[in-house]
C-alpha cells in the first residue's frame, strides 16, 4: 500500500466514527420518542483487491455497510396480537360495567327490590282487602315497578346507541389509519427506489400498525422495499400506496351490524375494540334487553291470569291488572304498564276470590305467592329467582371480562418490556458508544497526523 493509501484509510476511519457518533446522537435525541427503535452502525473492514505480483496489503480501511434498526419482530408481532385482544376485553368490561350501573343491583333502587316490594304489598292486601290505602299503595308500587323496568330498558337502549355512534367513529379512525399507512408506504417505496432506506419512516409505519391493532385484528406482510400489506379481519386493507376503506352495514335479515370491506365482504374479526363494540351492539345489550322483556312478559301474563279470576270491591271480575303485552314489535318492557281501569279506580283490584265477601283476600294472596311460583316461561324458575340469576350471570360476565383484561394487560406489559429491552434506547449504552467513537475518531485523526509527518519527512529527504 502506498503512503497515499494510508491517507485513505484515515479518511474512511474518520467518516465511519463520525457516522457512529451521529447515530448515537440520534438515539439519545429520541430516547423518549414513542415508537422509536434504536439504531446501530454496521461497520465492516474493506477487503483489499488481490493483484498478482503485489503483496497483500493489511486492508483498505473501514466502510459503513448499513445503519440497522434494532428490534425483535417476534416480540413486536406478539405485542400487536396481545394489544388487540386486550382492547377487545377492555371494551367488554366497559359494556358490562355500564350495564351493571344501569341495573343498580344490588341496591334499594334496583328491580329486585321493587319486585320484592310489589309482592309484599299484594301479601299485605290479602290481610286488608278493603283498605283503600293498601290498594292505592299497591297501585303505586306497580306503577313504580313498570316505570323502572321501562327506564332500565331505555337506558340500555341509550347505551347501545352510544356504542353504535362509537362504532361509526371507529370505522372512520380505521380508514384514517389505512390512509396514513398507504401514504407511508408510498414514501417508503420512493426511498427504496433511490436505493436508500429510512428507519424513522419504518418506525412511523410500526406505530400506525400498533394503533390500528387496538381497533381491529390485523395481519401484516412486510415487503422488501419497506412497505407493508395489511389485512383486517381477513380482508385487504392496505396494499402499497392504496387503501381499501371498510364500512359499517346493518343487515336487516339477521338484525345485526357488520363491518364489511370495500367489496362488501364481511370482516371476520376476532379481537380489537371494534369486535368488542360489535359484540356489545349485536349480542350483549340485546340479550340483556331480551331477558328483561322475558321477565316482564311472564310477570304480566301470570299476574293478569290470577287477577282475572278474582273480584274487586264492586264485585266485578275478569279485569286485567297490567296492560296486555301486544305482539306488535314493541318490546314488552316498553309496554309494561298498569291497566287504565286500575289507575282510575284502585277498588277494581281483584283481591277476593269470591264476590261480596268482606275480608276475602285469597286472590291477592295467590298473586303474592307468584314470588316463589315456578313459571314455564322462565325455565321453571320463579320471577325473582330468574331475575337474580340473570343479574348474577351479568356479574359473572363482568368479572370474567375484568380478569381477561388484567391477564392481557400483564402479558402486554411483559412483551412490551422485552421488546423495549431490544429496541429501546439505553442512555448508558449510548454514552459508552459515544466515548468509543470519540476515542476512535481521535486515534484516526492522530493517525493521519503521523502519516502527514511521514510524508513531510519523505519529501524533505527527496528534496535534498
Amino acid at each position: 500500500m502506498s503512503i497515499f493509501g494510508s491517507f485513505e484509510i484515515g479518511r474512511k476511519a474518520l467518516r465511519a466514527q463520525q457516522k457512529g457518533m451521529d447515530v448515537s446522537g440520534q438515539n439519545v435525541a429520541n430516547a423518549n420518542t414513542p415508537g422509536y427503535s434504536r439504531q446501530r452502525v454496521d461497520l465492516a473492514a474493506v477487503v483489499p483487491p488481490a493483484v498478482a505480483g503485489v503483496s497483500m496489503s493489511p486492508g483498505n480501511g473501514v466502510v459503513v455497510n448499513d445503519i440497522l434498526r434494532v428490534r425483535s419482530e417476534f416480540y413486536y408481532t406478539q405485542l400487536l396480537n396481545t394489544t388487540s385482544h386486550k382492547a377487545y376485553w377492555e371494551m367488554r368490561r366497559e359494556t358490562f360495567l355500564g350495564a351493571e350501573v344501569i341495573f343498580m343491583e344490588p341496591q334499594e333502587y334496583g328491580i329486585n327490590q321493587y319486585l320484592g316490594d310489589f309482592f309484599d304489598t299484594w301479601n299485605e292486601l290479602s290481610s286488608s282487602p278493603e283498605s283503600m290505602a293498601v290498594r292505592m299503595g299497591l297501585r303505586e308500587q306497580a306503577v313504580s315497578l313498570a316505570s323502572l323496568s321501562r327506564d332500565v330498558y331505555l337506558r340500555l337502549q341509550d347505551l347501545k346507541i352510544n356504542l353504535q355512534d362509537e362504532l361509526t367513529m371507529r370505522v372512520s379512525e380505521v380508514n384514517r389509519l389505512a390512509g396514513v399507512l398507504s401514504e407511508l408506504n408510498d414514501q417508503a417505496r420512493f426511498v427504496s427506489a433511490l436505493g436508500q432506506k429510512s428507519n424513522e419512516l419504518l418506525d412511523q409505519i410500526d406505530l400506525a400498525l400498533e394503533e390500528l391493532s387496538l381497533l381491529v385484528d390485523i395481519r401484516v406482510n412486510h415487503k422488501a422495499n419497506g412497505t407493508v400489506e395489511v389485512f383486517a379481519g381477513g380482508r385487504l386493507l392496505v396494499q402499497e400506496e392504496h387503501n381499501f376503506p371498510i364500512k359499517l352495514k346493518y343487515d336487516q335479515e339477521v338484525d345485526r351490524w357488520q363491518l364489511v370491506s370495500y367489496s362488501g365482504s364481511p370482516l371476520a374479526l376476532s379481537s380489537g375494540r371494534m369486535f368488542g363494540l360489535l359484540d356489545a351492539v349485536n349480542k350483549d345489550i340485546p340479550s340483556l334487553q331480551g331477558e328483561l322483556d322475558r321477565i316482564v312478559e311472564n310477570l304480566v301474563t301470570e299476574v293478569n291470569r290470577i287477577h282475572r279470576s278474582g273480584f274487586g270491591l264492586d264485585g266485578e271480575t275478569g279485569n286485567d291488572f297490567f296492560k296486555e303485552i301486544a305482539d306488535n314489535g314493541i318490546p314488552a318492557s316498553l309496554q309494561f304498564a298498569v291497566h287504565d281501569s286500575i289507575l282510575e279506580n284502585a277498588g277494581l283490584i281483584a283481591a277476593a276470590s269470591r264476590a261480596d265477601e268482606p275480608g276475602n283476600g285469597e286472590n291477592a294472596l295467590a298473586v303474592a305467592r307468584l314470588r316463589d311460583a315456578r313459571m314455564d316461561g322462565l325455565d321453571g324458575s320463579s320471577v325473582i329467582d330468574y331475575y337474580r340469576g340473570f343479574i348474577s350471570a351479568l356479574g359473572v360476565e363482568g368479572r370474567e371480562s375484568e380478569r381477561m383484561t388484567q391477564a392481557y394487560h400483564t402479558a402486554e406489559s411483559q412483551l412490551r418490556e422485552k421488546h423495549l429491552s431490544i429496541a429501546g434506547v439505553s442512555l448508558d449504552e449510548e454514552m459508552l458508544n459515544m466515548i468509543q467513537y470519540q476515542h476512535a475518531w481521535n486515534a484516526a485523526a492522530r493517525y493521519l497526523s503521523y502519516v502527514d509527518q511521514m510524508l513531510a519527512t519523505l519529501f524533505h529527504e527527496l528534496g535534498r
